[in-house]
């Protein structure tokens, strides 16, 4: 791929990208309604079909990109994607319902992409509107807003009435302003995409955010193994255009293949470099369907940990791969997917993508610049390493986290069976010693059948040492009278075990 030479000449304010995110009726679709008719021509405006994906405002001379993102849980993938996108949010939530699950979830997509932003309190006009709970519940959530004990800024709106929502779109170029967004217009443009259909007429069209650099005619464009010329470019109103630069949406027809959406695009000076970003694309998925058959199964209550591990030197790596088979036992099993030296890079990101369970170990080494591009690269866990005890350490934390919770059964106390009394229905009259520990009234137990690989189960109902009645019975040696429960067989001999049920 080929850039121009970054100076500090070419780096150049860009604007924000934005995502409305929240409850489904909470407002947020009548808010990107109101935003856009206010503030596009009215004929352009109309021209605009009402689910169109993503959109440029201009206010008072300075842009905003507003990119939809659906609030009900059905659409909880295209709301993460938005999240990977978006340099600003905007959580929307109705000042009648407060916070509510979908809201919860926005929350946890903004903390996940660390993105700034902005919360938006909704339908103050109506009766049964609350903000003061819609502050507490934010409280509740985690979220601190100005006023509050925090540094989130919000806004008290109507997006029907369109109360405040200058003041909304003010804050976001304010905040725009305080994360000095920069761009530099000679690279190559590289974003995402957020929309991809078949059109009838123009064949196979993406809508695509630009992230940084520009875009012109004679250019391609690749998404994974898709590839597009850029001679079909449009602007989000669908009017044709010789070049686009950051932070806008545009329109691309022309792939030879529908590109995935949420994907990473990047754009090439020549069809030989797209050509062969695509066969590379092709070599590494292959790569990772090899890696992927790597992972072994495991039993049932076995907890499986695929690795991938870089280093600086092979002769790190053999070292550290010994420490990670010590951490191997019946309970975890730690599985070395790929040992390489170098830094982390792409393949690595993909290949732990395929595989939610991989985590990926570095040891003198770091990851590449461009990783946190790729779609999914935050839900890689990668850990940085350049003492061997740290790393033994974390290994340890993982095997407990990751580890799968077993059902123990503790002793608490032994009986023998000395005399079996009575028998009426599940209720077992019996006499016997302490062999070990403590037996208790409600303490539950089992027997093991003699010779056989059979349990009887039941609770302990009654105790009689001499004539009284007694909670326990304690001290080898000691005899008493005891009522049972159970479903199972009792025989004189055999070995009644009073436990706790616990998990570890």
């Amino acid at each position: 791929m080929t850039h121009a030479k970054e100076t500090k000449e070419n780096i150049t304010k860009r604007s924000p990208v934005v995502a409305i995110m929240g409850h489904v009726d909470h407002g947020k679709s009548t808010l990107l309604d109101y935003i856009r008719k206010s503030n596009i021509v009215a004929g352009e405006a109309g021209g605009i079909t009402q689910h169109i994906s993503a959109y440029e405002v201009d206010i008072d001379g300075e842009k905003i990109t507003f990119i939809d993102t659906p609030g009900h849980a059905a659409f909880d993938n295209m709301r993460d994607r938005s999240g990977a996108v978006a340099d600003i949010a905007i959580l929307i939530i109705s000042a009648e319902d407060g916070v509510k699950q979908q809201t919860k979830h926005a929350i946890e997509v903004i903390q996940k992409h660390d993105i700034p932003f902005i919360v938006a309190i909704n339908k103050i006009d109506k009766p049964n509107a609350d903000q003061e709970k819609v502050k507490m519940d934010l409280l509740e959530a985690g979220i601190y807003l100005e006023g509050y004990g925090g540094d989130v800024p919000y806004v008290a709106i109507s997006a029907k009435k369109g109360t405040n929502v200058d003041e909304l779109l003010q804050t976001i170029l304010l905040l725009a302003e305080m994360e000095e967004m920069k761009g530099d217009l000679s690279k190559n443009a590289h974003g995402f995409v957020i929309e991809s259909e078949r059109d009838p007429k123009k064949g196979i069209t993406a809508t695509l955010i630009i992230k940084d650099g520009s875009i012109t005619k004679g250019q391609f464009v690749v998404v994974e193994d898709s590839m597009a010329p850029t001679r079909m470019l449009a602007n989000f109103k669908g009017k044709a255009i010789e070049e686009a630069h950051f932070s806008s949406p545009i329109k691309l027809s022309g792939f030879d293949s529908i590109p995935r959406v949420g994907g990473h695009f990047e754009t090439y000076n020549t069809k030989k470099e797209a050509m062969e970003a695509v066969e590379e694309y092709r070599r590494l998925k292959e790569e990772l369907k090899e890696h992927a058959n790597l992972i072994p199964e495991v039993p049932e209550g076995v907890a499986l940990v695929p690795i991938i591990l870089k280093t600086d030197v092979a002769g790190t790596a053999e070292a550290i791969e010994d420490e990670i088979r010590k951490k191997t036992d019946d309970r975890v099993i730690f599985k070395i997917i790929k040992a390489e030296t170098g830094n982390i890079n792409e393949s690595d990101i993909q290949l732990a993508l395929t595989d939610k369970r991989t985590v990926i170990l570095g040891f003198h080494t770091q990851e590449d610049l461009h990783l946190r591009n790729i779609n999914g690269y935050e839900s890689v866990p990668i850990s940085l390493f350049d003492i061997i005890y740290e790393l033994s350490e974390w290994l340890d934390a993982l095997y407990e986290e990751r580890k799968i919770k077993r059902e123990v059964k503790k002793t608490l106390g032994k009986l023998r069976i000395l005399k079996v009394f009575s028998q009426q229905k599940q209720k077992i009259l019996l006499g016997g010693e302490v062999t070990e520990g403590v037996l208790s009234v409600g303490d539950e137990f089992y027997i093991q059948q003699k010779d056989e690989e059979q349990y009887t189960y039941g609770r302990i109902t009654g105790i009689q040492e001499g004539k009284q009645e007694r909670k326990k019975v304690e001290g080898v040696g000691t005899q008493c009278g005891m009522m049972i429960e159970t479903k199972g067989v009792v025989r004189e001999g055999e070995l009644l075990e009073a436990f706790v049920r616990e998990w570890e």
